[in-house]
């Protein structure tokens, strides 16, 4: 009934996944865990809404599983992915840290003091896509070009080799980059759960979910530019 008079879909989202969870255990474990009083909650819910992040002090995020089964193995193949990417990517990864509540993997990461890519205004994000494509495209670039040994056997065919448009990638930019608005710097990305090694020219051409088309039209053009540059021989033609 509560949920039924929020109009807003994230916030109903959002209080439906509070009212469905034991936050009172939640909190008790975030206070033991951060080892400080809790003096400021915020509550998000991730995508689908199968888990609740919870941030603290504005210091930390947790995130309590609440729909996936294989929400453990998610956990720890985050952790790989995102400990053996950050070594590289040339944009700040924060490190994913792990701890266990009432038989299950919690996650902890570092809160982030940005705006998320997609809250941004867009008059603002396409007024500076001189500054932010090149940095987005770069990001892409490198992460989609590595192939660490390290996480090798999380492909689906271990034996494949990077190429345009494919490779490692996290697809959902718009969310997971967070900007310094003052100085357009692209400052951090985040959420690597659904990291995986597959085409990502999607992110470029179909994401009709971003407000920021134009924004993507620029970080596809800088890719190009980043991809020909290393390869001269290669001809513009998304697989």
């Amino acid at each position: 009934m509560i949920c039924g008079c929020i109009y807003n879909k994230d916030t109903r989202k959002r209080v439906r996944a509070v009212l469905n969870s034991d936050m009172l255990s939640y909190l008790r474990f975030i206070r033991k865990n951060i080892g400080a009083p809790i003096r400021k909650v915020k509550t998000f819910t991730g995508y689908q809404a199968r888990s609740l992040l919870v941030g603290v002090n504005d210091r930390y995020i947790f995130k309590f599983p609440l729909r996936r089964s294989d929400s453990d193995e998610l956990a720890l193949r985050e952790v790989r992915v995102v400990d053996t990417l950050r070594k590289i990517s040339p944009i700040y990864v924060p490190p994913v840290e792990i701890f266990m509540h009432r038989g299950r993997v919690i996650r902890r990461y570092e809160y982030i003091h940005g705006t998320q890519l997609r809250q941004m205004p867009l008059d603002m994000a396409l007024a500076n896509i001189d500054k932010l494509a090149p940095q987005i495209a770069n990001f892409i670039f490198v992460i989609g070009e590595s192939d660490p040994v390290e996480i090798r056997d999380l492909k689906k065919m271990p034996d494949e080799k990077p190429r345009y448009m494919y490779g490692w990638t996290q697809q959902d930019v718009c969310d997971n980059f967070f900007v310094d608005t003052k100085t357009m710097k692209v400052i951090a990305f985040i959420d690597w759960e659904d990291a995986d090694f597959r085409d990502f020219s999607v992110m470029m051409f179909n994401d009709k979910r971003s407000p920021h088309r134009e924004l993507m039209n620029a970080v596809k053009t800088e890719y190009d530019k980043l991809y020909n540059a290393a390869y001269p021989k290669h001809k513009e033609k998304p697989k």
